[in-house]
Protein backbone atom coordinates (compact mmCIF):
# COMPACT_ATOMS: atom_id res chain seq x y z
CA UNK A 1 0.00 0.00 0.00
CA UNK A 2 2.81 2.49 0.73
CA UNK A 3 4.77 1.94 -2.84
CA UNK A 4 0.98 2.00 -4.55
CA UNK A 5 0.05 5.08 -3.10
CA UNK A 6 -3.18 4.57 -0.76
CA UNK A 7 -1.13 5.65 2.52
CA UNK A 8 0.17 8.48 1.67
CA UNK A 9 -3.11 9.27 0.02
CA UNK A 10 -4.68 8.75 3.44
CA UNK A 11 -2.52 11.41 4.64
CA UNK A 12 -2.26 13.66 1.87
CA UNK A 13 0.83 12.88 -0.38
CA UNK A 14 -0.69 12.64 -4.01
CA UNK A 15 3.00 12.58 -5.57
CA UNK A 16 3.42 8.32 -4.74
CA UNK A 17 2.62 5.82 -6.86
CA UNK A 18 -0.71 5.60 -8.57
CA UNK A 19 -1.34 8.94 -8.08
CA UNK A 20 2.16 9.94 -9.65
CA UNK A 21 0.84 8.12 -12.57
CA UNK A 22 2.31 4.67 -12.27
CA UNK A 23 -0.01 2.01 -13.73
CA UNK A 24 -1.65 -0.12 -10.84
CA UNK A 25 -1.02 -3.04 -12.88
CA UNK A 26 2.43 -2.83 -11.88
CA UNK A 27 1.90 -2.98 -8.47
CA UNK A 28 -0.41 -5.97 -9.36
CA UNK A 29 1.47 -7.94 -12.11
CA UNK A 30 -1.20 -10.74 -12.85
CA UNK A 31 0.35 -11.72 -15.81
CA UNK A 32 3.80 -12.20 -14.91
CA UNK A 33 5.63 -15.05 -13.28
CA UNK A 34 7.90 -15.67 -9.95
CA UNK A 35 10.69 -15.98 -11.79
CA UNK A 36 10.10 -12.43 -14.28
CA UNK A 37 9.67 -10.75 -11.55
CA UNK A 38 12.79 -11.33 -10.15
CA UNK A 39 15.26 -13.43 -12.06
CA UNK A 40 17.37 -14.84 -10.02
CA UNK A 41 14.72 -16.73 -7.91
CA UNK A 42 15.72 -19.41 -10.60
CA UNK A 43 19.54 -19.53 -9.48
CA UNK A 44 18.03 -20.35 -6.08
CA UNK A 45 16.19 -23.26 -6.97
CA UNK A 46 18.95 -24.48 -9.25
CA UNK A 47 20.92 -24.38 -6.15
CA UNK A 48 19.10 -27.09 -4.14
CA UNK A 49 17.28 -29.11 -6.99
CA UNK A 50 21.23 -29.82 -8.45
CA UNK A 51 19.77 -29.05 -11.77
CA UNK A 52 22.01 -26.03 -13.12
CA UNK A 53 19.90 -26.27 -16.59
CA UNK A 54 16.44 -26.52 -15.24
CA UNK A 55 14.40 -23.81 -16.58
CA UNK A 56 10.02 -23.45 -16.09
CA UNK A 57 7.78 -25.05 -17.87
CA UNK A 58 6.17 -23.17 -20.59
CA UNK A 59 2.46 -22.58 -20.81
CA UNK A 60 2.62 -25.15 -24.04
CA UNK A 61 4.68 -27.82 -22.19
CA UNK A 62 2.27 -27.75 -19.42
CA UNK A 63 0.04 -29.90 -21.63
CA UNK A 64 2.48 -32.04 -23.15
CA UNK A 65 5.98 -32.38 -21.54
CA UNK A 66 5.16 -32.40 -17.92
CA UNK A 67 2.99 -35.17 -18.59
CA UNK A 68 6.32 -37.09 -19.42
CA UNK A 69 5.99 -36.29 -23.16
CA UNK A 70 8.70 -35.36 -25.36
CA UNK A 71 7.74 -35.97 -28.70
CA UNK A 72 6.37 -38.84 -30.88
CA UNK A 73 6.35 -41.11 -34.29
CA UNK A 74 4.08 -42.99 -35.88
CA UNK A 75 4.18 -46.34 -36.10
CA UNK A 76 4.17 -49.29 -38.76
CA UNK A 77 0.10 -49.23 -38.60
CA UNK A 78 0.53 -44.94 -38.98
CA UNK A 79 -0.59 -44.47 -35.71
CA UNK A 80 1.55 -41.61 -33.79
CA UNK A 81 2.46 -42.74 -30.74
CA UNK A 82 4.17 -40.69 -27.87
CA UNK A 83 7.70 -40.80 -26.82
CA UNK A 84 8.19 -40.45 -23.01
CA UNK A 85 11.25 -38.96 -20.86
CA UNK A 86 13.08 -41.15 -18.41
CA UNK A 87 12.17 -41.73 -14.78
CA UNK A 88 12.55 -39.11 -11.55
CA UNK A 89 12.86 -35.90 -13.84
CA UNK A 90 11.86 -32.65 -12.40
CA UNK A 91 9.41 -29.96 -13.68
CA UNK A 92 9.55 -26.31 -12.56
CA UNK A 93 6.17 -24.31 -12.42
CA UNK A 94 5.90 -20.95 -12.66
CA UNK A 95 2.81 -19.71 -13.72
CA UNK A 96 1.03 -16.42 -13.86
CA UNK A 97 -1.02 -16.02 -10.92
CA UNK A 98 -4.06 -15.41 -13.44
CA UNK A 99 -3.81 -18.89 -14.25
CA UNK A 100 -2.24 -20.64 -12.12
CA UNK A 101 -5.30 -22.91 -11.48
CA UNK A 102 -5.35 -23.90 -15.01
CA UNK A 103 -1.32 -24.93 -13.95
CA UNK A 104 -2.25 -26.96 -11.08
CA UNK A 105 -5.40 -28.42 -12.87
CA UNK A 106 -2.77 -29.94 -15.62
CA UNK A 107 -0.02 -31.05 -12.56
CA UNK A 108 -2.48 -33.26 -10.59
CA UNK A 109 -3.09 -35.13 -14.16
CA UNK A 110 0.37 -35.43 -14.64
CA UNK A 111 1.29 -36.54 -11.39
CA UNK A 112 -1.24 -39.64 -11.67
CA UNK A 113 0.13 -39.97 -15.32
CA UNK A 114 4.25 -40.11 -14.00
CA UNK A 115 4.72 -41.44 -10.47
CA UNK A 116 8.06 -41.21 -10.82
CA UNK A 117 8.59 -37.34 -11.32
CA UNK A 118 9.51 -34.16 -9.36
CA UNK A 119 7.74 -31.02 -9.50
CA UNK A 120 8.56 -27.79 -7.73
CA UNK A 121 5.76 -24.78 -7.68
CA UNK A 122 6.88 -20.76 -7.59
CA UNK A 123 3.34 -18.87 -7.11
CA UNK A 124 3.35 -15.09 -6.32
CA UNK A 125 0.35 -14.72 -3.68
CA UNK A 126 -2.18 -12.89 -6.09
CA UNK A 127 -5.51 -14.55 -6.40
CA UNK A 128 -4.79 -16.77 -3.96
CA UNK A 129 -8.40 -18.24 -3.37
CA UNK A 130 -8.69 -18.74 -7.17
CA UNK A 131 -5.55 -21.41 -6.59
CA UNK A 132 -5.14 -22.04 -2.84
CA UNK A 133 -7.03 -25.42 -2.64
CA UNK A 134 -5.25 -26.92 -5.35
CA UNK A 135 -1.82 -25.90 -4.56
CA UNK A 136 -2.52 -27.59 -1.14
CA UNK A 137 -4.03 -30.59 -2.69
CA UNK A 138 -1.24 -31.27 -5.06
CA UNK A 139 2.01 -30.36 -2.55
CA UNK A 140 3.84 -32.82 -0.58
CA UNK A 141 5.32 -29.76 1.17
CA UNK A 142 4.79 -26.10 0.82
CA UNK A 143 5.90 -22.52 2.74
CA UNK A 144 5.66 -19.10 2.56
CA UNK A 145 9.01 -16.94 1.79
CA UNK A 146 8.45 -13.68 3.29
CA UNK A 147 10.08 -10.48 0.45
CA UNK A 148 12.89 -9.97 2.41
CA UNK A 149 15.26 -12.30 1.14
CA UNK A 150 18.20 -12.17 -2.07
CA UNK A 151 16.24 -14.39 -4.10
CA UNK A 152 12.88 -12.71 -2.99
CA UNK A 153 13.34 -9.10 -2.09
CA UNK A 154 11.25 -6.34 -0.36
CA UNK A 155 10.04 -5.20 -4.01
CA UNK A 156 8.18 -8.21 -4.64
CA UNK A 157 5.52 -6.89 -1.79
CA UNK A 158 3.78 -10.06 -1.52
CA UNK A 159 5.21 -13.73 -0.02
CA UNK A 160 6.27 -15.91 -2.31
CA UNK A 161 4.60 -19.70 -2.02
CA UNK A 162 7.11 -22.62 -2.92
CA UNK A 163 5.78 -25.67 -3.25
CA UNK A 164 7.35 -29.16 -3.93
CA UNK A 165 5.55 -32.68 -5.20
CA UNK A 166 7.39 -36.02 -4.64
CA UNK A 167 7.46 -39.02 -6.94
CA UNK A 168 4.79 -41.55 -5.40
CA UNK A 169 6.64 -44.45 -3.63
CA UNK A 170 6.41 -48.25 -3.71
CA UNK A 171 4.96 -48.94 -1.07
CA UNK A 172 3.20 -47.89 2.35
CA UNK A 173 2.69 -44.54 2.54
CA UNK A 174 2.96 -44.32 -0.53
CA UNK A 175 2.22 -40.64 -0.98
CA UNK A 176 5.31 -38.81 0.74
CA UNK A 177 3.73 -35.69 2.32
CA UNK A 178 1.97 -38.03 5.04
CA UNK A 179 5.09 -38.94 6.32
CA UNK A 180 6.15 -37.72 9.59
CA UNK A 181 9.41 -37.42 8.64
CA UNK A 182 8.22 -34.74 5.77
CA UNK A 183 5.53 -33.11 7.99
CA UNK A 184 8.71 -32.39 10.19
CA UNK A 185 10.87 -31.12 7.16
CA UNK A 186 7.62 -28.96 6.04
CA UNK A 187 7.72 -27.45 9.90
CA UNK A 188 11.67 -26.57 9.67
CA UNK A 189 11.17 -24.77 6.89
CA UNK A 190 8.25 -22.56 7.84
CA UNK A 191 9.47 -21.63 11.10
CA UNK A 192 12.95 -20.74 9.65
CA UNK A 193 11.38 -18.51 7.03
CA UNK A 194 8.89 -17.09 9.38
CA UNK A 195 11.87 -16.44 11.45
CA UNK A 196 14.33 -15.09 8.55
CA UNK A 197 17.25 -17.75 9.37
CA UNK A 198 18.70 -19.60 6.61
CA UNK A 199 17.45 -20.26 2.90
CA UNK A 200 16.12 -23.84 3.32
CA UNK A 201 18.78 -25.30 0.95
CA UNK A 202 20.35 -28.06 2.66
CA UNK A 203 16.54 -29.15 3.67
CA UNK A 204 15.27 -29.31 0.69
CA UNK A 205 18.43 -30.81 -1.01
CA UNK A 206 17.24 -33.97 1.75
CA UNK A 207 13.80 -33.80 0.59
CA UNK A 208 14.76 -34.47 -3.19
CA UNK A 209 16.76 -37.41 -2.18
CA UNK A 210 14.24 -39.29 -0.67
CA UNK A 211 12.34 -41.31 -3.05
CA UNK A 212 15.68 -42.35 -4.59
CA UNK A 213 16.69 -43.92 -1.41
CA UNK A 214 13.49 -45.16 -0.41
CA UNK A 215 13.24 -47.05 -3.54
CA UNK A 216 16.17 -48.80 -2.82
CA UNK A 217 15.34 -50.36 1.12
CA UNK A 218 12.34 -52.67 1.89
CA UNK A 219 9.32 -51.58 2.94
CA UNK A 220 10.21 -51.81 6.89
CA UNK A 221 13.32 -50.03 6.91
CA UNK A 222 11.72 -47.27 4.63
CA UNK A 223 9.00 -47.04 7.66
CA UNK A 224 12.04 -46.64 9.72
CA UNK A 225 13.27 -43.96 8.09
CA UNK A 226 9.92 -41.91 7.61
CA UNK A 227 9.48 -42.16 11.40
CA UNK A 228 6.56 -44.37 11.12
CA UNK A 229 5.80 -47.42 12.56
CA UNK A 230 6.41 -50.64 10.52
CA UNK A 231 4.16 -53.86 9.54
CA UNK A 232 2.18 -55.42 12.19
CA UNK A 233 2.92 -52.62 14.87
CA UNK A 234 -0.41 -51.80 15.10
CA UNK A 235 -3.21 -54.48 15.92
CA UNK A 236 -6.39 -54.32 13.82
CA UNK A 237 -8.04 -56.91 16.44
CA UNK A 238 -11.33 -54.98 17.07
CA UNK A 239 -11.09 -54.10 20.80
CA UNK A 240 -14.71 -55.24 21.80
CA UNK A 241 -16.12 -51.32 22.21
Amino acid sequence: MMAQGTDGCSRGARLEGVMAGESMLSFIPLHETAIERHPPLLDWVRSWTGRDQLNPLSTDDWFERAHGIIGGQLDDNGIWMPIHEKGYKLHLWAPPPAIADVALEELLKARHKRTDTYHVLLFPRLMLPRWRRLFNKACDLSFSVQPNRNFWPESMHEPLWVGVVLPFTLHRPWQLGRAPLVVDMEGKLCQMFREGRGDGRDILCKLLSLPKRLAKVSASVACGMLHMPGPGKISSRRTGR
